[in-house]
């Protein structure tokens, strides 16, 4: 099992806090409080789950995606809301939407790999 800080996952998803916690502090006062620390909490709450999920055996390691996947529809959404609110402009907006994607096409890659890899470990546990 490779460390954590060496997923790519991990680094996107850090890549993506380090740029969202840039312009988070440039909200206007009554977003940057709101919005823009949901949005930083969450996101750091996300690259801590990535921890737990790349430490968990297979089994628990699916749950923990799904919450991962739970959680970038968060990050997601709030993104879009301070776009909406001018917080965000157009252009950083869709930089920080690639970024997104990559990662949920991440998640969904070792999602698909930790079931095929619990499948297995079921099997061998019945045999």
């Amino acid at each position: 099992m490779a460390q954590y800080l060496h997923l790519n996952i991990y680094k996107k998803s850090f890549d993506f806090l380090v740029k969202i916690t840039q312009i988070t502090s440039n909200f206007q006062r009554d977003f940057r409080f709101t919005i823009g620390e949901k949005l930083n909490s969450t996101t750091i709450g996300f690259i801590i789950l990535i921890y737990k999920a790349n430490s968990a055996k297979d089994l628990e390691r699916v749950d923990y995606i799904v919450k991962l996947l739970d959680e970038l529809q968060k990050i997601t959404v709030l993104t879009r809301l301070a776009t909406e609110l001018k917080n965000i402009p157009r252009e950083k907006y869709m930089e920080l939407a690639l970024m997104l994607e990559e990662i949920e096409k991440q998640l969904n890659g070792w999602k698909n790999h930790s079931m095929k890899e619990a499948g297995k470990e079921a099997e061998e546990a019945t045999v």
